[in-house]
């Protein structure tokens, strides 16, 4: 009997500690901006977020008025700044759009340097100290979570047989070390917004574009491209940002539930996208093992790089693309990411 009793007193005390938590976390629907409402991450990553697993974790207590920049017609520039401002409490934000501290946030996803998920992940994470000083200081914001896009290669019109023939070639980039990675192989680096980037390349403002497998496909590029050259420049690695002023009003339970969930979700977003990329090449060619279950596949010519094109990627990245982001970010930040990331893949970042 005092066995049973004693049992009953523990499972009691259990469900009040239980319920007390519950309790501490706050009732509160929060102002969310996401990414482009036609592709993946949100579709399978960032709605079910923010309208059932975060809801469901906090008893119903916790959710999200997601927005997307699609939606709203963003430039990916503003969004940082309308978290700043109060305007949004979270929001997804790609390092390529960051204004204020833009070369310390660049360097977790420099072009040419990571070679596959795992690499990139592992890169963000060991750059993640000094990405949330610049979140912190400069735009009055904290990183949460990460995600990333599909592999980012080359998606142009006509003929492309390797990094020779994207001499003089326009090619829209996404951001600063990207163009330095175009400029490298002779071509002229072109910043089109995502959405006027399909324009662009059936009027010819551009020959060529850099984007991941799927989105290329789900934005319609293989519509107005010929050519796939699987060139891998990088994987966009991005971030969920919260407003410190938001945070900062938060019961230290629901920051806890909160950190717990965006845990969860970067996990599945890494896993989600890897899984995705392949079938991205797919669906854009109409090649490979992979099945398209996004619709009818398109015909591009899948065009694989060479031993020689790798080789000139190296080579470009080392003599141009890494000198270059050294020279923007300083000396300082150069040697701490020498010190964090290079030393461990042999690479070095110097001015020149």
């Amino acid at each position: 009997m005092r066995r049973f009793m004693a049992a009953a007193a523990a499972a009691a005390t259990l469900m009040a500690c239980v319920g007390a938590n519950a309790q501490a976390v706050d009732q509160k629907k929060f102002n969310v901006v996401g990414t482009w409402n036609f592709l993946t991450n949100w579709k399978v990553l960032e709605v079910p977020f923010w309208e059932k697993e975060l809801p469901a974790a906090s008893g119903g207590k916790l959710s999200g008025n997601l927005k997307s920049v699609t939606e709203l017609n963003l430039k990916g520039t503003e969004v940082l700044r309308l978290l700043k401002s109060g305007v949004y409490d979270f929001a997804a934000a790609l390092p390529i759009y960051v204004d204020d501290g833009a070369a310390i946030v660049e360097a977790v996803d420099i072009a040419g340097v990571a070679r596959t998920f795992k690499m990139s992940r592992d890169i963000i994470d060991a750059w993640m100290p000094e990405m949330q000083k610049v979140m912190r200081e400069r735009h009055g914001a904290m990183v949460l979570g990460t995600f990333t896009w599909p592999e980012q290669n080359f998606y142009c019109r006509g003929d492309i047989k390797s990094v020779e023939d994207l001499k003089g070639k326009k090619v829209r980039v996404q951001g600063a070390s990207q163009a330095d990675l175009v400029k490298g192989f002779g071509g002229s680096a072109v910043t089109i917004p995502f959405g006027e980037v399909v324009p662009a390349l059936e009027k010819g403002v551009v020959d060529c574009g850099i984007t991941g497998t799927m989105p290329a496909y789900k934005a319609k590029w293989h519509e107005v491209t010929d050519t796939l050259f699987r060139l891998p420049v990088g994987f966009t690695a991005s971030v969920w940002v919260v407003n410190i002023r938001t945070w900062d009003k938060l019961s230290s339970a629901t920051q806890e539930l909160i950190k717990k969930e965006m845990a969860k979700l970067s996990d599945k977003s890494w896993k989600t996208v890897e899984e995705e990329t392949e079938e991205g090449v797919a669906c854009t060619t109409g090649t490979g093992t992979v099945k398209c279950s996004a619709g009818t596949p398109g015909k591009l010519k899948l065009v694989k790089p060479s031993t020689a094109d790798l080789a000139a990627r190296d080579k470009v990245l080392n003599d141009v693309v890494l000198p270059a982001w050294a020279a923007r970010c300083g000396a300082e930040c150069a040697k701490k990411w020498n010190d964090m990331i290079g030393s461990k893949y042999e690479l070095m970042a110097k001015a020149k």
